[in-house]
């Protein structure tokens, strides 16, 4: 059985891969509008936080309560309405993969 820090290790590298990095990443000359390369903006700041504060928990059971606390939260929701409006990945959208990945993980 992997020790707890392999297991979120495991758990943030896939939060980076499938939805932090492709946000974080995303040039704001994808988008014609000033608005929309705002709203980027304005999300990737939030990512970037959003990132930071997952990195730092320290058990990957923190990780997996965390996420699965986002889901519902208000802010989350706001984040992730436009996130959806510019196409980006949402946390939602992640769920059952996530939740896959720690069945495998035993989290």
């Amino acid at each position: 059985m992997a020790s707890d820090s392999i297991k979120k290790r495991e758990l943030i590298e896939f939060l980076n891969k499938k939805a932090f990095v492709p946000i974080l990443e995303t040039p704001e000359e994808k988008y014609k509008t000033e608005s929309k390369k705002e709203k980027l903006r304005e999300v990737q700041k939030s990512t970037e936080r959003e990132k930071s504060r997952f990195e730092n928990y320290p058990s990957a059971q923190e990780v997996k309560n965390n996420y699965l606390s986002d889901l519902n939260s208000d802010s989350a929701n706001r984040i992730n309405k436009e996130l959806s409006r510019l196409h980006l990945p949402t946390l939602p959208e992640l769920k059952e993969e996530f939740l896959g990945l720690c069945r495998i993980l035993d989290v």
